[in-house]
């Protein structure tokens, strides 16, 4: 049995079946009953029933309007980090304008996605307590599902909630915040208002510290450990602009042997902390919109400024732009790498290249921000360089005594996060988070779309009980 291949093993995670969401087929691996669905009645009553609830949380992260492929997508089109070259321009290309309107369909089926996910994790929560086996690992299965529910309500933050200005404001705005599950039509599926983003950030911040508490250290792979739930505790208090916080929390989290000597590549890189992983039979969509056909679509090419970004010499350059067709080879399979592409995705045929969720890289960095914001330029200079280093450049010439150290630090930790992170979805959460979305892209004049429209469907269907964001 292979655990990347969750759809095959999703058997009861949808259960949220008055919602219309089905459920897939059964495993005889996991010796759950055979059966096209379940009664959201009966729910979970053994340890396999909540090992594959657990494996259909996962699954829900594949879905080509998440994390196999929209979600970082659409933020690296608004940021424009991607550009739109194909034929889907009533969606992708409005994106990339950042002309969003509320009936944009991937920002709604984006939502949709996200909320479905949350669904089967609060199912998984509710009826794990249910479960009296002995053997049955509760609190780690419920610290892996409170760990990406907390994930899940940061990313509809990051496109939808807070402040044109970023984030961690008292006024900031929220979303829906739902903690229970949806199993049948009644007061379970009436609207909720949008909650403020302090509330959301409370969610967040106790399902973190639960998976923290509860969960192994781990060394990587393709299931949330402490130490990628630390990583991403670390993430958060960085965008609420908490930097003492978001310096603990990274610090706690190991390194990577090797990291600072191994080589730049691309999804496959040794300081994955976790990743999602794609097979033969579970697809992300990444390679299939990058290149060209045969193969693929080619909907998108690096952004135009992209590449004049990287300073000369930095290895990440041709990972992040090919520049022009180049044959490779990668565990003994050969790939030709289509100019314009990128090296992070290219597995045309069998579509199963690795979305890297946590990364060390990003846990140095976050590092090198938050000391350098707290004061502490000699530790903000030190993990900068190891990212420097790590991609062929010199050390930066910056020391503590130079006049406006910290803000010079903070300038190139940023850009460093921009070409290390590219096509991983950062870039446009950095702008946020930062204030500098109108900076950094000067044409886009209109702060209010800083933040997305909320889907036009949420708002009609609640009568607007369910607020649009302002000036939409």
């Amino acid at each position: 049995m292979q655990l990347i291949q969750f759809r095959q093993l999703a058997t009861r995670s949808a259960l949220l079946l008055s919602l219309g969401l089905a459920v897939g087929s059964c495993d005889k691996a996991i010796n759950v009953e055979p059966s096209n669905s379940i009664s959201s009645d009966k729910g979970f009553s053994t340890k396999e029933d909540a090992a594959a609830g657990l494996l259909g949380a996962y699954d829900a992260m594949q879905s080509t309007s998440y994390y196999g492929l929209d979600f970082p997508v659409l933020a690296d089109l608004v940021s424009q980090e991607i550009r739109h070259v194909g034929t889907f321009a009533s969606t992708y290309g409005v994106i990339n304008a950042n002309q969003v309107n509320p009936d944009n369909v991937s920002v709604g089926t984006t939502w949709n996605a996200i909320y479905l996910a949350i669904s089967r994790v609060n199912y998984l929560l509710q009826q794990s307590e249910k479960i009296t086996d002995p053997a049955f690992p509760k609190l780690t299965t419920q610290g892996e599902a409170r760990a990406l529910r907390a994930l899940h309500y940061m990313n509809l933050l990051g496109y939808w909630g807070g402040k044109p200005e970023g984030f961690g404001y008292t006024d900031g705005l929220g979303v829906p915040l739902r903690l229970s599950p949806t199993t049948s039509i009644g007061p379970e599926t009436e609207a909720v208002p949008r909650a403020s983003e302090a509330q959301v950030a409370t969610a967040i911040r106790a399902d973190l510290d639960f998976a923290i508490a509860n969960l192994p250290s781990g060394a990587g792979g393709n299931r949330v450990t402490k130490n990628s739930a630390l990583a991403l505790r670390a993430r958060f208090e960085l965008w609420e602009r908490n930097y003492a916080d978001a310096l603990k929390f990274a610090q706690q989290v190991p390194a990577v042997a090797g990291f600072a000597t191994a080589a730049a590549t691309g999804t496959t890189a040794p300081d994955a902390i976790w990743q999602l992983f794609f097979s033969n039979t579970d697809q992300s969509q990444y390679a299939f919109y990058w290149y060209p056909s045969p193969g693929g679509r080619n909907e998108f090419d690096p952004g135009s400024t992209l590449a004049a970004a990287h300073p000369t010499g930095d290895r990440r350059l041709p990972i992040n732009v090919v520049a022009a067709a180049t044959s490779v080879t990668v565990a003994g399979t050969p790939y030709t790498l289509s100019a314009g592409t990128t090296q992070k995705y290219y597995r045309t045929s069998s579509r199963d290249d690795r979305f890297n969720m946590v990364r060390y890289a990003e846990v140095v960095l976050t590092i090198a921000e938050a000391a350098a914001q707290t004061g502490d330029l000699a530790t903000a200079i030190t993990q900068l360089n190891i990212i420097r280093t790590r991609a062929g450049l010199a050390a930066t010439t910056i020391t503590p005594t130079t006049a406006n150290a910290a803000s010079a630090l903070i300038t190139d930790i940023l850009l460093q996060r921009r070409l290390e992170l590219a096509y991983e979805g950062h870039y446009w959460f950095d702008l946020r988070r930062t204030n500098r979305v109108q900076t950094a892209l000067p044409t886009y004049t209109q702060s209010y779309r800083n933040l997305f429209p909320i889907p036009l469907r949420e708002v009609q269907v609640t009568n607007g009980l369910i607020a649009q964001n302002p000036l939409y």
